[in-house]
């Protein structure tokens, strides 16, 4: 919002008559006008209110009285003070347009557009209220006009960068990111050592993901203007998205430096610090915030997320039902507030709160969530429909959830499911699937769709609570005969265990699901033990090597795909592994499998108990501490030599048994 001092010095004296006792009036009003213009609001407020004292006509004190009044949010005295301004001389337009200013403010847009037309009556080239005007329409959801008024404020004034701006924004709205990147990439080449068109171009390259550029961009905004606290965040955010936390740290506190009170600055500073498992600083952060923006609601759900991550959920709950209390559609805290009751057991109310993720912003970008025309099944009647189901997040959430897709078919559905690429061939063996189709952009499915379903819409939908889960016996299977070519080839004299120590690296939590690969050497030590590692990613030619004679075998190299993952596990004895697919796949395939987790787990795993409900043959193993995955590791030591001493005790019983 355009908040001008509109005449020059010499005019704001028009209308003064008489003097104050002994001082020079026009000092006075010079004195005021540079203080206001230096920021300094409270003197330059002191002064007008003693010229306005001795002569209480004077337009422009008035006015200016109101420009301050609203610059401090006190739209309620300026609207008083401007309309008593406009009283005395109705046909200066930036009244009229300052007036506008505190209407909106205050949200009341139709008297503001009036405001801003008035001015425009006056002054038919008046590019601030041209934009103003633009603001009040967009604000109004009239976006055809708002672009009208920014294009005619640009014709006039090709270089005003402020409707250049609002017209970008409009179209970012509107999705038409690469032509809101154009007319940025323009503001820049007009005004090369204008910051503020470096930052707008640095914010779009962000909303596109080319955070390389945006970084660039918000750099050169801040060479430009080094004291820009805004550039300084915004290239924290970037830097954040991209985990490089210690540069995001840095850009945070040079924001605040510059502004002390930049509640979000402190609250995403937060953020970063609780990612980092820097908890008290994390809450600090998060509570300067509030002290300085107490009706802050983005600063409540970090605050939850951080106590989430400490294991205090009572807090995080309480948290996150404060958010909602200041916004009540707030879908990050509805999201956040999902997670935790969905950890509890808490099903019903979970998934109803987990529902609010496709309307988080960054959450449906990270679970590639996308909006397509067939309409959204509900749980009416299926018979004879055919029903498309959408893939959604991870590799892992696919292989778990997928077994509802059976109900569908039962309730007389033909059911078409949608699949990442590399689970395609696996599915193959789920009986339950008319068609597989890979995911895509394009939409296009070649053939009518009835309804539509997100994968983990499903339980909700199906009525899933904590004892009704659906996990009766394996569900996918591996293809027989290539499980009967790894079972030829791995040595059947030793006990064949598959690890996996680190997930997906774009995972949001993967600084704490993952470990390192050095800890599964005190299993190595186990008489009889042949690790084969199954981790996807390429190992470096020396990783195979734990300890001095003691070998790992990397399979990750001839997994193509999880069909053929999914036949090395069937021909494996055991799996051990951090929280990734390879969990999920091998308790989906019914296999044995160990499966580690980090202090504060993701919510399918719920709190305190070694099994899952979700897979029979799954044991956990929690860490009982922050990253100690150490005491994890020598209780799975321990586990797995008694569980092959039970083996091997079995097997002499039974051939006892057999020679007696």
């Amino acid at each position: 919002m355009v908040k001008t001092l509109s005449n020059k010095k010499r005019n704001l004296t028009n209308g003064y008559r008489g003097s104050l006792s002994t001082l020079d009036i026009n000092g006075m009003l010079s004195q005021a006008v540079s203080l206001h213009q230096a920021g300094q609001l409270l003197q330059a407020e002191s002064l007008y209110k003693k010229i306005a004292v001795h002569d209480p006509c004077n337009a422009d004190v008035l006015h200016l009285l109101g420009v301050i009044a609203h610059q401090r949010d006190q739209n309620i005295a300026a609207i008083e003070f401007i309309q008593k301004a406009i009283t005395i001389k109705p046909l200066m337009p930036h009244y009229h347009n300052n007036l506008g200013s505190a209407y909106v403010a205050m949200d009341r847009t139709d008297e503001a557009i009036r405001c801003f037309e008035e001015a425009l009556r006056l002054k038919d080239d008046y590019i601030e209220a041209l934009n103003n005007l633009g603001n009040a329409f967009q604000k109004k959801g009239d976006n055809l006009q708002a672009r009208r008024h920014y294009c005619k404020a640009i014709e006039i004034a090709p270089d005003y960068l402020p409707a250049r701006n609002n017209f970008a924004n409009i179209l970012k709205e509107e999705g038409r990111l690469d032509e809101a990147i154009a007319l940025h990439e323009e503001s820049v080449a007009i005004s090369p050592a204008n910051s503020a068109a470096h930052y707008n171009l640095g914010n779009a390259y962000r909303e596109a993901g080319q955070h390389e550029r945006a970084i660039n961009e918000y750099s050169q905004a801040i060479h430009i203007s080094p004291e820009f606290a805004e550039a300084h965040s915004n290239l924290a955010n970037v830097f954040k998205k991209t985990k490089q936390y210690d540069k995001a740290i840095t850009h945070y506190k040079k924001a605040l430096h510059v502004n002390p009170d930049f509640a979000e600055a402190y609250s995403n500073l937060g953020d970063t610090f609780r990612i980092l498992g820097r908890f008290h600083d994390a809450l600090d952060s998060c509570e300067k915030a509030l002290a300085i923006k107490p009706d802050f609601k983005e600063a409540y759900v970090t605050l939850g997320t951080t106590r989430h991550d400490c294991g205090e959920f009572s807090a995080s709950i309480d948290h996150y039902k404060k958010a909602l209390e200041i916004r009540p559609d707030y879908a990050d805290a509805h999201y956040n507030l999902g997670l935790v009751l969905l950890m509890q057991g808490e099903y019903r109310e979970g998934w109803k709160e987990y529902s609010w993720r496709f309307k988080c912003k960054e959450i449906a970008e990270q679970i590639n969530y996308r909006r397509i025309s067939i309409p959204e099944w509900e749980g009416s009647s299926l018979n004879n429909k055919t029903i498309l189901v959408i893939s959604e997040q991870g590799i892992g959430d696919q292989i778990q959830f997928v077994r509802y897709v059976t109900h569908l078919r039962k309730m007389g559905a033909r059911v078409v499911l949608e699949s990442a690429k590399e689970l395609m061939r696996l599915f193959e063996s789920f009986n339950g699937i008319d068609r597989i189709v890979e995911r895509s952009d394009s939409c296009d499915y070649g053939e009518k769709l009835d309804f539509c379903v997100h994968l983990l819409n499903l339980p909700a939908l199906l009525g899933t609570d904590s004892d009704n889960i659906d996990s009766g016996g394996p569900y996918l299977f591996a293809d027989h005969e290539e499980v009967h070519r790894w079972n030829l080839r791995l040595k059947s004299s030793s006990f064949n265990v598959g690890i996996v120590w680190a997930g997906n690296p774009n995972h949001s939590n993967d600084l704490n699901r993952s470990c390192e690969k050095e800890h599964f050497e005190i299993l190595n030590t186990i008489p009889g033990v042949a690790l084969f590692s199954l981790q996807k990613q390429a190992m470096k030619s020396n990783d195979n090597c734990l300890s001095p004679g003691k070998v790992m075998t990397d399979l990750g190299g001839e997994l193509r795909d999880f069909s053929d993952t999914a036949a090395i596990i069937q021909a494996l004895d055991l799996v051990i592994t951090v929280d990734t697919a390879v969990a999920h796949l091998a308790g989906a395939l019914g296999k044995s499998v160990w499966t580690l987790l980090p202090y504060v787990p993701d919510w399918r795993w719920m709190l305190s108990r070694d099994d899952s409900p979700w897979y029979p043959a799954m044991r956990l193993f929690r860490q009982e501490e922050r990253g100690d995955w150490h005491t994890v590791f020598s209780q799975i030591d321990c586990s797995l030599r008694k569980y092959i001493n039970s083996i091997s005790q079995t097997t002499c019983n039974k051939g006892n048994k057999q020679r007696g």
